[in-house]
């Protein structure tokens, strides 16, 4: 009996000491991750999800102003493209926009002029541009369809008579907008080229502009004096244009012997580089 007392005396000395078990023990609690303070009235927010490539790198959108008849819709368009990222406005047959209703956007979109639709055509085809026609054709496609490849210009009919065949003859496609009731036989032209150039911003994917409260943020603004000092190669060519328009203004025969014309002034204005300064703004 002795000996098996040692043995059991033994066995409890060999036990080891263990500490409580760690399935025993209750399991850590994570950490609750901090709530995102909400933004303060007045902060700058976007609803961008990760951070965009550069808008350059994506495909450009460029708008045709050619045979629109009311001037108000010509401001309208001025400020829809700027909102939507438009690259370049084309004017065709003018040299002068009445930009009534563009809030002083008519020049934060670089603008250029020709003298016909077939030379802005070659020009914009030169670079890969498809020319899309905005109107309700048979060959149209709906606009939420997106059917683009590439950068695309758009050009819209005159509100009346729609578009004339030499505008559908330079057009590479059409697009429209559908309706969903007979309450009228098509939008204001204004109207339908804003909804348009809307629906390429979003195929191309370019970036939302942060906000500010109720407001978008308002990218700074070149003005005359930056545009004479660093002129863009298109501000280039518009102030070249302008000093031929005046210098042919300004050729008269000479009222003495009927040769010779006036010297031509070779001086640089601030006129030249700020469309601003040659365009009739209404508001």
């Amino acid at each position: 009996p002795h000996r098996v007392r040692l043995e059991a005396r033994a066995w409890v000395r060999c036990e080891p000491c263990r500490a409580p078990s760690e399935a025993a023990m209750p399991a850590e609690t994570p950490a609750a991750p901090a709530a995102e303070a909400a933004p303060s009235p007045g902060s700058v927010t976007t609803e961008a999800a990760a951070p965009l490539e550069d808008s350059r790198e994506r495909p450009r959108s460029y708008l045709v102003l050619f045979n629109v008849g009311k001037k108000q819709n010509f401001g309208t368009l001025l400020r829809s493209a700027g909102a939507f990222g438009v690259h370049e406005v084309c004017v065709v047959g003018a040299r002068k926009l009445a930009t009534f209703g563009s809030q002083g956007t008519a020049t934060a979109t670089q603008q250029r002029y020709f003298d016909t639709l077939e030379d802005a055509k070659a020009d914009l085809s030169s670079k890969g541009v498809k020319l899309c026609g905005v109107e309700i054709d048979d060959s149209a496609v709906p606009i939420h369809k997106h059917p683009f490849t590439g950068p695309t210009a758009f050009m819209l009919g005159n509100e009346g008579a729609g578009m004339s065949p030499q505008q559908r003859a330079a057009c590479d496609f059409f697009v429209y907008i559908p309706q969903h009731t007979g309450v009228t036989a098509s939008l204001n032209v204004a109207i339908a080229g804003s909804i348009v150039l809307h629906h390429f911003a979003i195929w191309a994917q370019l970036p939302e502009q942060p906000r500010f409260g109720e407001k978008y943020v308002l990218d700074p603004r070149r003005h005359g004096l930056d545009k004479y000092q660093n002129p863009t190669e298109l501000e280039r060519a518009e102030i070249d244009r302008k000093r031929a328009e005046r210098a042919a203004k300004r050729k008269k025969p000479s009222d003495a012997d009927g040769a010779g014309y006036e010297a031509e002034e070779e001086d640089v204005c601030l006129d030249d580089l700020d469309d601003a300064e040659e365009t009739v703004e209404g508001g």
